[in-house]
């Protein structure tokens, strides 16, 4: 607990004395303090470091930045594969990126047990359209990256809706838009994979970095709604 503590100045009190040529001086005195300057001001002190508000946004952070990365590893393995999603490197990328869902889902639930599955589900269902999205883009199909792009839309939407469901303190638009800077920078991190573009590195960084901001409004309107520190 921080305590702030008023102190009085110190009074110094001299007296000279006059006899004839000479002078002696009185001993300095100390003036006490009053019962108003000897007050200590208590004031709650906030744990910003280890709230469980910070922690909530911490995990979070760490979590969507994984999804991110997970994400574009299963991608990147798929292209490897030449499309084949069936094989066994595909199949173990995919998996440890379903792990992440479960997980993000799971920290989701410890907030709110209800929504834990609703989330997860719908989670879910928007990781195939970055993958139909991939292979649309690298077998030259117009239609099918136009399909995808108006899917994930579609899914930004909806999601931010689902989110306000839950935590009304968090606007669906305001969701619905980090969604859609998650889109926009994961694909463009794939349009650079497709193309072998080495920028392919740095893009997939910066769609990564971008999750601390989905993160923070996320874990604030969450710890809002609960009245978290």
């Amino acid at each position: 607990m921080r305590k702030t503590t008023a102190f009085a100045g110190l009074g110094l009190a001299a007296a000279l004395v006059l006899t004839g040529c000479s002078a002696t001086a009185e001993e300095t005195a100390e003036e006490p303090m009053t019962s108003e300057e000897n007050e200590v001001e208590e004031a709650p002190m906030i744990d910003t470091v280890n709230s469980d508000g910070s922690n909530l946004r911490a995990q979070l952070t760490a979590l969507l930045a994984d999804h991110v990365y997970l994400a574009g590893a299963a991608i990147d393995q798929a292209l490897q594969d030449g499309g084949d999603l069936t094989t066994e490197q595909v199949g173990a990328a995919v998996a440890a990126l379903d792990e992440n869902s479960v997980e993000v889902a799971a920290l989701v639930g410890s907030a709110y047990p209800d929504a834990e599955q609703p989330f997860l589900d719908s989670w879910r269902s928007h990781i195939p359209f970055f993958v139909n999205y991939t292979v649309a883009k690298a077998t030259g199909d117009q239609a099918g990256v136009d399909q995808a792009v108006a899917d994930l839309g579609g899914y930004a939407v909806s999601f931010g809706q689902l989110i306000n469901s839950v935590v009304p303190e968090l606007p669906a638009e305001a969701v619905q838009g980090e969604l859609e800077m998650h889109a926009q920078t994961l694909l463009a991190a794939i349009d650079a994979n497709i193309a072998g573009d080495p920028a392919y590195f740095g893009l997939l960084k910066e769609a990564a970095s971008h999750m601390p901001m989905t993160a923070a409004a996320l874990a604030g309107g969450i710890a809002t709604n609960l009245e978290l520190q």
